[in-house]
C-alpha cells in the first residue's frame, strides 16, 4: 500500500501551490503514511518489533488528521474542540503505552479512542456540507469540493479501521472467532486504504480545476 502512497504523492507535490489549506494537510498526511510505513518495515527487520514505533506514528497521524479537520471545519466550537483533544488523546496514549498494554503491544485503546474520534470529525464535516446555505446560494455541489473527497476517503478508512481495532481489543481473548474476526477486519481495512487512496486522488483532481 505504500508504494501508491508513495505515487499518489507525486502529483500532490506537483500541484502543491494549487492546494487549499485541507488539501495541503492530506498532503501531509500522505508524507505520514509514507513514513509510518516504511519506518515500521525498517524498525521490525533491524529489532524484529515495530509495535511501538506503530504507536508512536499512529498518534502523530491523528494530529495530522485532526489538523485537516481543524482547517476545513468552520464552526469555533468544533475548531476550539479539535485542538483541546489532542492533550486528553496524548494522555490516553501514554497511559496505554506505558502502563495499560505497554509499548511491545499494540495499543488497541488508544488507538480505538483516536479512530473513534477522527470518525465524528468527518460525520461533523458532512453535517457541515449539508447545512452550508452559502454552498446553496452559489450553486455549488458538494462533490465539486476537494475536501468533500478528503474527507469522504478518511471516513471509509477510519470506519474501517475502527472495526480493526475493536477486534484487535477482543482478540486479546485468545479465542478463534475473534482471531478469526482480526484477519477478516485486516483484510476490509487493506481495502479501504486503496479507497481511500482513490478519493483522495479525486480530490486532487478537483483542486486541479479550482482556478487559484
Amino acid at each position: 500500500m505504500w508504494g501508491i502512497e508513495c505515487l499518489l504523492l507525486i502529483p500532490f507535490t506537483l500541484h502543491l501551490r494549487k492546494l487549499q489549506p485541507g488539501g495541503k494537510w492530506i498532503y501531509f498526511y500522505l508524507i505520514n503514511s509514507v513514513v509510518f510505513a516504511a519506518g515500521s518495515i525498517l524498525v521490525a527487520l533491524i529489532m524484529k518489533h515495530n509495535l511501538w514505533f506503530y504507536n508512536i506514528m499512529y498518534f502523530i497521524q491523528f494530529v495530522v488528521a485532526s489538523s485537516f479537520f481543524h482547517a476545513i471545519i468552520k464552526s469555533r466550537t468544533a475548531k476550539l474542540v479539535i485542538a483541546l483533544m489532542i492533550l486528553p488523546v496524548l494522555t490516553l496514549v501514554l497511559l496505554d503505552y506505558f502502563h495499560l498494554e505497554g509499548p511491545y503491544a499494540y495499543n488497541s485503546y488508544a488507538t480505538s479512542a483516536e479512530t473513534l474520534i477522527l470518525m465524528v470529525y468527518a460525520v461533523l464535516f458532512f453535517w457541515q456540507l449539508l447545512r452550508d446555505e452559502e454552498l446553496v446560494r452559489k450553486s455549488v455541489f458538494i462533490n465539486s469540493l476537494p475536501d468533500f473527497w478528503y474527507n469522504a476517503g478518511l471516513f471509509v478508512y477510519h470506519c474501517s479501521y475502527f472495526l480493526f481495532t475493536l477486534a484487535n481489543n477482543f482478540a486479546q481473548f485468545s479465542t478463534k472467532a475473534t482471531q478469526n474476526a482480526s484477519h477478516v477486519s485486516l483484510g476490509i481495512t487493506f481495502v479501504a486504504g486503496a479507497i481511500q487512496l482513490i478519493l483522495f486522488y479525486i480530490g486532487l483532481l478537483k483542486a486541479k480545476k479550482i482556478r487559484p
